[in-house]
């Protein structure tokens, strides 16, 4: 038997739409601030949201008349007409976000549209006469009191935390020339107005500026300007921020053309940080696609996204690329009669070859002096009847009995340079002080949360964490990482074991030893001598997975004569 819902549960119904989390009633609540032209906006909550949300600006207000309307469905002053949905330029423009709020909470508005000190409040569906200043202010309380089932379904209090200051930092970076304060029994910020660059730096730290780059970029598709991770200086933080016509958005279409474009430049658990605005035709969005309007749809999507790839390409041909650090050529090795390397001089002058070798042992590669093997080169079973050479600087083509096969050189190297790692540290962790403590900023609060609660994990890895005045410092290193170890080296690896808590010290040392092994090996784009073509080639042959990096991507292909016939149609 069909039956028609009660009113109030279709508005609890809907409310759920809108409002699963506090994250979104911040989210909803500052977008109206906004759209109120407000030039200063606090933000306080208590109990990560769910006992405390209030909002307060210092924009247009909301007269006497309009305020019972605010908690009304679908009703709103920023459409008039069907075909106001394609030029939107506010946010909230449903008319739900109020309503929806007021059905899930108990809610208060006060608010006054005058410079003459005289408001109202709006509480429990009466209106009361009240002083106030201009502006508005909105009180939530009590989230989700009468819907106990949605309530029992939030996550911790530190990953609601977490999201609230994430949706919160949206709209302070987003909006410079506006106040922002946050105010909460963990943190207390104030971000003035500045410029774009000022707003950069009081989120993320004076460093932001050379680690980034600065975008300005106009062509027929869009407008982007913003920032983005250098490709040669890492910069880490927990979130990126993507803007589309200055709404915040999720775009996993964009995200992964900007990844992809990192791709020979990160390691594999890296990944690019940017703070992005784009700018495009309001009449190719619809932004009405979900009712939380994270999500956007593009009209001519792939005419955008082979736009967006080819503007990337640009950005990162014009960057230059130093050659990897500590990195020395044989020819280059040979040419000189003295090298220096760690404070050393190596001279080639009435040396034996045994000389020769054990003065070269400090050096990345190990080559052989001679230019073509001297001995059977052997690799997975296939003879290699000679070394053609390089391709990109990244794959070194080799013929074999068979046909031919491809090396990726840093594929190979991390294979190599894991294997040794794993024997030289397999028993135990010797830890190296740091001559400085290094705080750790740019943490979440969930994040710094796990630290603290896992401190015998790291100190048995070999780092050691001390809490100082609600600041985190690291004060030791596992020896075998000094070095390669930077800072947002051990980001990444606190990410790691914070996405997989229940891995056994074991087999989080061995990520480690990956995430070094990776770090320490040749890079795409490196040039490599003949002889260290060879070295590495042996030396991949005595490793027991030759066939696999350290992250599991194949380190060697192989086209037999059949294959390469087919692809050129030579037979079907």
């Amino acid at each position: 038997m069909i039956k028609k819902l009660e009113k109030e549960t279709i508005n609890l119904i809907s409310a759920g739409e809108v409002i699963e989390c506090p994250a979104d009633i911040i989210k909803e609540l500052i977008e109206n601030a906004i759209d109120a032209k407000a030039k200063s906006i606090t933000l306080s909550i208590k109990n990560s949201g769910i006992d405390l949300i209030e909002i307060k600006d210092d924009g247009t207000g909301i007269s006497k008349e309009d305020l019972p309307l605010t908690i009304e469905r679908h009703a709103t002053s920023k459409l008039e007409k069907i075909d106001d949905l394609y030029s939107i330029e506010t946010f909230g423009f449903r008319g739900e976000a109020l309503s929806s709020i007021n059905t899930v909470s108990k809610l208060k508005i006060q608010s006054s549209d005058n410079e003459d000190g005289i408001g109202y409040i709006l509480e429990n569906n009466s209106i009361k006469e009240i002083p106030f200043s201009r502006g508005t202010t909105i009180i939530v309380r009590d989230l989700f009191y009468n819907i106990p089932v949605r309530k029992k379904f939030l996550r911790s209090l530190f990953t609601e935390f977490s999201k609230i200051y994430n949706t919160f930092l949206e709209f302070v970076l987003l909006n410079p020339d506006i106040k922002f304060q946050f105010i909460s029994e963990k943190k207390n910020e104030i971000f003035p107005r500045t410029t774009s660059v000022g707003r950069y730096i009081q989120v993320f730290g004076k460093d932001i500026v050379s680690k980034t780059i600065t975008l300005n970029i106009e062509n027929k598709i869009f407008k982007l300007s913003g920032i983005l991770c250098k490709p040669t200086n890492y910069f880490y933080f927990p979130n990126n921020f993507l803007y589309i016509n200055k709404r915040p958005v999720f775009s996993p279409q964009i995200n992964k053309q900007i990844t992809d474009a990192y791709k020979d430049y990160l390691m594999i658990q890296q990944k690019p940080f940017f703070v992005l605005f784009f700018d495009l035709d309001s009449k190719s969005l619809d932004i009405n696609v979900h009712p939380k309007k994270r999500t956007i749809r593009i009209q001519n999507e792939f005419v955008f996204i082979s736009q967006l790839k080819e503007e990337l390409n640009k950005i990162f041909s014009n960057q230059e690329i130093p050659e990897l650090k500590n990195t020395t050529t044989i020819s280059s090795f040979l040419e000189n009669s003295e090298t220096v390397n760690n404070q050393q001089s190596y001279y080639f002058e009435n040396n034996s070859p045994a000389q020769l070798q054990d003065k070269i042992e400090n050096f990345r590669y190990k080559p052989i002096i001679s230019v073509l093997p001297q001995k059977e080169l052997m690799l997975n079973n296939q003879k290699i009847k000679s070394i053609l050479g390089q391709i990109l600087n990244t794959f070194i083509v080799c013929e074999i009995e068979e046909g031919m096969m491809l090396i990726d050189q840093h594929a190979a190297e991390e294979r190599i340079n894991l294997e040794k790692n794993r024997e030289y540290f397999s028993d135990y962790v010797k830890v190296q002080n740091l001559i400085v403590p290094t705080e750790l900023i740019n943490l979440d609060l969930e994040t710094k949360e796990f630290i603290l609660n896992n401190q015998p994990l790291f100190k048995n890895l070999g780092f050691i964490i001390q809490e100082d005045n609600d600041k985190i410092y690291l004060i030791t290193i596992p020896e075998f990482l000094e070095r390669y170890f930077t800072i947002d080296f051990f980001y990444e690896i606190i990410k790691d074991i914070e996405e997989n808590p229940k891995e056994k010290l074991d087999k989080i040392k061995d990520k480690i030893l990956k995430l070094k092994s990776c770090k320490e090996s040749i890079k795409a784009n490196d040039p490599l001598s003949i002889s260290q073509m060879i070295n590495l080639i042996k030396q991949l042959e005595e490793c027991k997975d030759k066939a696999i990096c350290a992250h599991g991507r194949p380190t060697m292909l192989i086209y037999n004569k059949k294959e390469l016939e087919k692809m050129f149609k030579r037979i079907v």
